[in-house]
């Protein structure tokens, strides 16, 4: 979630006013989605996998990745950091290879809440497993779930290429701001038509360059009743980069008992679906739309949306499900202010101003779509504006802004209109390697092939292949 200081009233009301480019009128209604497997079938499944898994234990080498005092402070303290994100966790490459034939690798991160793992050369079947019941297998190169304790085992042939450390704590507990409202309560006052879509939203987890972030987002409907894309809105500052896509893991249906006192934040969010693509991404709205690589579990909410310019209704009623520091759903309203100071990077019209009126949001919420009293889609938060912006519970100094869905609908409503169209946008990433032509991929047909790749040439040979996309073949 980002935040700016707007330090002069003066030098804010001088800016000029950037309105809506077009006004479209388009809307769709929310629908329900069918075709993923409800949580509780995930739940039993991995148990009858781990059950599986234990019963066969065989030995194993161990690999300890030590992090460095720097790194277990950004696990111990999380917050947002200078890219306006929410950050929990770090990367650390590890480079060790597992076979078949061999024994299993046990990865071991002291002082990590949880840990996850990035798999390369994934052969056949490969089984992570840990020693509290959690287990998934993979059939091909990315991410793994993410793993509650300070070690996984890994059983089958793959290469792992780097490992996290993350902290997954909680929200609505003692270190969010007292003004968070847990979205389970019933006092709260939600209408019915917003609790009735709440499983449309979800946590997302990823990774950008050494660390893990948190963000929040939710399910987009497209206009094709027939069709069940996986298209998932969230803050173009969250992710922006194939690579980061690649990384996202969901959390839905993630939810807190309602209690007035601060709570236990330990317990671990089902895990929903783990990778993503980028279909369209844009700087203008601060946006970008996601494809799950996975159907999100049974009984989720597609959005629906309305492309009505809400940046410019003023005292309009927006209603918000997010997950600040990365955790349960809490709740907020908000009402649109069209006098409220504006950031001069965030022009009124293609970002939504608008007042707190009930709860909160804060770092990790980035993303999290807002709707407005039909429970549609207007737009999703791209952070706070205002004088006073380190303390989340000043409604009165503080803006909340929104990325406008009206300002950018025209450019996503190829694929919110189309049904289920080819991913596209900002990134072409068509081997799902993570790394996208616009970013320098050289060769989209071949996953081996990207800038995050290393020349396989040497002194006494080469593949004479530009493994590393940076021109020169190697040898």
């Amino acid at each position: 979630m980002k935040y700016f200081n707007q330090l002069l009233i003066i030098a804010s009301l001088g800016l000029t006013i950037v309105s809506s480019a077009q006004t479209l009128a388009a809307n769709k209604a929310s629908e329900i989605a069918s075709k993923g497997q409800a949580i509780a079938e995930q739940k039993q499944a991995m148990k009858n996998l781990h059950g599986q898994l234990s019963a066969s234990l065989r030995a194993a080498e161990r690999h300890t990745v030590e992090l460095t005092t720097s790194e277990l402070s950004t696990l111990t303290t999380p917050g947002v950091d200078p890219t306006g994100r929410y950050r929990v966790g770090v990367h650390r490459a590890v480079g060790k290879s597992v076979s078949h034939d061999k024994a299993d690798l046990i990865i071991n991160i002291p002082g990590a809440y949880a840990v996850r793992l990035e798999l390369a050369h994934v052969k056949g079947v490969v089984s992570v497993f840990n020693e509290s019941g959690q287990a998934y297998q993979y059939s091909q190169d990315g991410f793994t779930h993410t793993f509650i304790g300070e070690e996984v085992r890994v059983r089958g042939a793959a290469h792992i290429e780097g490992a996290g450390a993350v902290n997954m704590g909680g929200n609505l507990c003692d270190f969010n701001a007292s003004c968070v409202e847990n979205a389970e309560c019933k006092n709260i006052g939600m209408p019915d038509n917003i609790r009735d879509v709440r499983n449309a939203f979800a946590s997302i987890l990823f990774r950008s360059g050494a660390f893990y972030y948190v963000c929040s987002g939710g399910l987009v409907a497209d206009s094709d009743s027939d069709s069940e894309v996986p298209y998932f809105l969230t803050a173009r500052h969250c992710v922006s980069k194939g690579r980061e896509a690649n990384s996202v893991e969901t959390f839905f249906q993630y939810t807190q008992t309602c209690s007035t006192e601060p709570q236990d934040c330990s317990t671990q969010p089902d895990s929903s679906t783990v990778g993503s693509s980028i279909v369209k991404s844009g700087r203008q709205g601060d946006y970008s739309l996601l494809r799950l690589s996975d159907n999100p579990p049974d009984g989720s909410i597609y959005l629906g949306w309305n492309t009505d310019p809400i940046a410019s209704t003023d005292e309009a009623y927006l209603y918000r499900i997010s997950h600040p520091g990365g955790a349960p759903q809490a709740y907020s309203e908000h009402w649109v202010d069209t006098e409220a100071p504006n950031c001069s990077s965030w022009p009124r019209g293609n970002w939504i101003y608008s007042r707190d009126l009930l709860g909160a949001t804060e770092g990790g919420s980035s993303g999290s779509p807002v709707l407005n009293s039909d429970a549609e889609i207007v737009g999703q938060l791209s952070g706070g504006c205002g004088f006073n912006v380190n303390d989340v519970c000043d409604d009165s100094s503080n803006a909340t802004v929104d990325g406008a869905f009206a300002a950018y609908y025209s450019d996503i409503s190829q694929f919110l209109g189309g049904g289920d169209p080819d991913p596209g946008g900002d990134c072409t990433d068509a081997d799902r390697d993570g790394w996208c032509v616009e970013e320098g991929d050289c060769d989209d047909a071949n996953s081996e092939i990207n800038p995050g790749e290393k020349d396989r040439g040497g002194p006494k040979w080469s593949d004479k292949v530009d493994n590393d996309c940076d021109g020169i073949i190697d040898g």
